[in-house]
């Protein structure tokens, strides 16, 4: 089976391509949860 190129975020529910998430080798699929926008959005209302 070929490794999937795009992943739904978890907090916008777009489909967004594996580029547009961090890298996180604790997850199965090497990637965040939520894809770099919702990140920055996060950490600026974490700050």
């Amino acid at each position: 089976m070929p490794a999937a190129t795009t992943k739904v975020c978890q907090k916008c529910g777009i489909s967004k391509p594996l580029s547009q998430y961090h890298h996180n080798t604790t997850r199965s699929d090497n990637h965040n949860g939520i894809c770099k926008d919702c990140q920055n959005k996060v950490n600026k209302s974490n700050n």
